[in-house]
């Protein structure tokens, strides 16, 4: 686990440096070893938190969730 979750962090680094919103980072992420493990589509909104720890945001902001569930859909459905 907590190897997933590092990948995760410079996932969202990178992919924050680089411009990508969330989504478009899960779309092109390569998930190497965690390529098996159930409910991939997590990644989008473990991708939202990440990026709102990158800005600075506290743990305790009330993220708005539509739209990370809206994007683990998207990303569900391909």
């Amino acid at each position: 686990m907590a190897a997933y979750l590092r990948f995760v962090q410079e996932l969202a680094r990178k992919s924050f440096e680089s411009g990508l919103v969330p989504l478009e980072a899960a779309r092109g992420a390569d998930l190497g070893r965690f390529a098996g493990w159930h409910d991939a589509e997590r990644l989008a909104g473990n991708l939202h938190r990440a990026y709102s720890e990158i800005k600075g945001e506290p743990l305790s902001t009330t993220l708005d969730p539509r739209p990370m569930i809206a994007d683990m859909i998207r990303l569900q459905r391909g």
